[in-house]
């Protein structure tokens, strides 16, 4: 069955690159539809192209997956023949191994944290170093929802010992490490493969923004949410290297502060969303566990260990570092 889809993926990539050349053409690449009211990334891809307008530089939107699956927009990133690509944030973690640490929980107090770590540090740089090197880098983050929370089929989740009878969907082995930890079983599911995983009982649930099931539907399954505020819900913008250096200065900066308005678009998109997600979650019959009192900090407990299992020392001291940097 594979065969097919990555024909296409190629046919789409020639058509795309034997597209007349305007002035100057950015080709955005992401796994989401250009849909403004479920996706909070074309949230990014109206700011940056509205920022853009008229300023002599076209761009043109690949959505859902129309260049091929996470790894192969990475390797097309990587070649120049994307120019921009909306990438989970760990994507490209086997090139830069310190991206794991930003999908880990309790790494970041906030959203707000994590971007002004990002505007204010040289965490990113750092991230950035080896995936230079191999044809890539970060421009900046987008925000796939609220932070993550608890999702489940069974029941209601107020306690780490509610959770032990469940069994997780997990993104990799690091999310495999914290559910360990916390004494609950689980498996990695690529996402595509999430809503078959639910539908025949082989996972339970999966931590993930509230925007995540909604927009996909698995609240057809997903019946318990528990807002757990585990860790930001974070995707990247990835840019070609290639590409990225060969821009004009003046085109540069064009183009950065396009981003800067993408990026203030996508963070405005997810407070207008955060507005409506209890009502969303109501019509989909979702009911909705804060947890107990001191659960949340027993978790956080659990979770330091976990980083020092993902993380090299190294690592994790820049992360501390650039953190206790914005904490002053």
């Amino acid at each position: 069955m594979k065969h097919w889809k990555l024909t296409l993926s190629a046919l789409a990539i020639a058509a795309a690159s034997a597209m007349p050349a305007m002035a100057e053409t950015i080709k955005i690449a992401m796994n989401g539809a250009e849909d403004i009211e479920t996706n909070s990334e074309y949230a990014f891809v109206v700011g940056f192209r509205d920022a853009l307008e008229g300023s002599g530089i076209d761009v043109q939107v690949f959505p859902s997956d129309a260049l091929g699956s996470e790894k192969e927009r990475l390797g097309q990133t990587s070649q120049g023949l994307i120019h921009m690509n909306l990438a989970a944030a760990t994507s490209p973690a086997s090139i830069s191994p310190m991206l794991r640490g930003l999908i880990m929980p309790f790494m970041f107090e906030s959203t707000a944290e994590f971007d002004e770590v990002i505007s204010n540090t040289d965490l990113l740089e750092k991230m950035n170093t080896p995936l230079i090197d191999s044809g890539l880098r970060i421009v900046a983050f987008n925000q796939r929802g609220l932070d993550a929370g608890i999702f489940n089929s069974k029941k209601p989740i107020a306690t780490l010992d509610d959770l032990a009878s469940l069994r997780m969907r997990a993104l990799n082995k690091g999310q495999v490490a914290f559910y360990k930890v916390m004494g609950v079983s689980s498996t990695v599911v690529a996402w595509g493969e999430v809503a078959n995983a639910l539908q025949t009982n082989i996972v339970d649930g999966y931590v993930n923004s509230p925007n995540s099931a909604l927009r996909t539907g698995h609240t057809q399954y997903l019946k318990h949410y528990t807002p757990a505020a585990l860790a930001p819900s974070l995707r990247a913008v990835l840019v070609s290297e290639d590409w990225w250096a060969d821009l004009s200065d003046e085109d540069r900066a064009k183009i950065e502060a396009a981003v800067e308005a993408g990026v203030a678009a996508n963070r405005a998109w997810v407070i207008e969303w955060g507005k409506k997600v209890d009502a969303k979650f109501a019509e989909a019959g979702v009911t909705v566990t804060d947890l107990a009192d001191g659960e949340r900090d027993k978790m956080l407990a659990l979770a330091v260990a976990v980083h020092q299992q993902v993380l090299s020392e190294e690592a994790l001291a820049d992360y501390a570092a650039a953190i206790g940097q914005v904490r002053k």
